[in-house]
């Protein structure tokens, strides 16, 4: 039996989910079990809150202070010691996570908690296989350790970034970014609208934030809601409680459907013609699954910029300088649909559904060959 800890930055969110997708793909193999462990929260239950909220308030308020942190090789250099720092006071609390988890290999879905398990590994705290699963299309500095024993990566040029930055090519597996299966399914759009509670005669956009709902939701949301085009809102707040009042009018008024944090993106994708999001990893990831074209606005500084320029290198996506902008590009390709066709094929050309099981199988084929290890 084969028991995988799986240790992500925050209790939600897109690494979480990634999280959540490849142990959903390794419930099927009987011989293995599977725990997820918000590692930030386990070893800092004091500072985690506020290392999450000052995140939070540097994107929106001074984004280019993130833009500037952002893989930035002489900030990872200055940061080195604090780090390794840090993981020494760790090593008390990562003897009671091996204890209280007893897990065969840890898999993190986050750059902090691969680093920190790296890092315990080089100490000789660690002889457990660890597999780090990159959650966007480009890789980052903090990513690149030699304690990782597999990289599991979204596509080639993501493999060739790691190689570049002194990973050894065999140690990396492009698979795609998991997403769970149920973005597999697709239900024809018609049915999945009167599912949603939509005219199915009438075109329909989705909008998102992430898991934060981040970004000019609101002020997006009034500027499609006047397109002459008509286009029916589906309007998903997540854990912006603020978001989810100023959006509540509306939806009170019948003029969008909103949702909080929901299970049914799957459907409501499948419902949409036009997903207008930040290009997170994740969500970026369903999208192409499910061959739902893009419009991006206001990427956050850094990942969610390089996951942009990827996304509409491949015509997957059209990026908005601003919201008027983006209202014209939802307008223009609901005029033509023959070009939201085109963006699917390309989309779909380029996804990679079955992604979770493929990160599964990768890693029951590295921790099989591994010899028995001293926890």
């Amino acid at each position: 039996m084969l028991k995988a800890a799986f240790l992500y930055s925050t209790p939600q969110g897109g690494h979480k989910e990634c999280a959540d997708a490849v142990r959903e793909a390794l419930a099927l193999s009987p011989q293995v079990s599977t725990v997820g462990l918000d590692a930030i929260g386990y070893l800092y239950p004091f500072l985690g809150p506020l290392i999450e909220k000052t995140y939070v308030e540097i994107l929106k308020h001074t984004p280019q202070i993130w833009d500037y942190l952002y893989d930035n090789p002489d900030i990872a250099e200055i940061t080195r010691e604090i780090r390794q720092f840090f993981s020494f006071l760790d090593t008390p609390k990562f003897k009671s996570l091996l204890s209280d988890t007893r897990p065969d290999a840890f898999v993190c879905t986050h750059a902090l908690p691969s680093g920190l398990i790296a890092e315990q590994k080089r100490r000789g705290n660690c002889h457990l296989p660890l597999i780090a699963v990159v959650t966007d299309y480009e890789v980052h500095s903090y990513w690149a350790h030699p304690q990782v024993d597999r990289y599991l990566v979204a596509n080639e040029s993501s493999k060739a970034s790691l190689v570049t930055r002194g990973v050894a090519g065999e140690k990396i597996r492009v698979t795609g970014i998991p997403v769970k299966a149920a973005f597999s399914q697709i239900i024809p759009k018609a049915r999945a609208k009167e599912r949603s509670g939509l005219d199915p005669a009438r075109p329909a956009i989705l909008v998102m934030g992430g898991t934060r709902g981040m970004g000019p939701i609101k002020k997006t949301v009034d500027a499609l809601l006047g397109l002459s085009e008509a286009p029916q809102i589906l309007a998903v707040a997540g854990t912006n409680s603020e978001l989810g009042s100023d959006l509540k009018p509306l939806a009170e008024a019948g003029k969008i459907r909103l949702f909080g944090m929901t299970d049914q993106v799957p459907l409501l994708m499948d419902a949409a013609d036009i997903l207008v999001t930040k290009p997170g990893g994740m969500t970026s990831s369903e999208a192409l699954v499910k061959g739902l074209p893009m419009l991006l606005l206001h990427p956050i500084p850094g990942q969610e910029e390089r996951n942009a320029r990827c996304l509409v290198k491949n015509g997957a996506a059209l990026e908005s300088g601003d919201i008027k902008d983006l209202a014209e590009k939802a307008a223009s390709l609901l005029r033509r649909p023959e070009e939201l066709g085109k963006m699917s094929k390309k989309m779909l050309n380029i996804a990679t559904p079955h992604s979770a099981r493929d990160a599964a199988e990768e890693i029951l084929a590295l921790t099989a060959h591994e010899s028995p290890r001293t926890r």
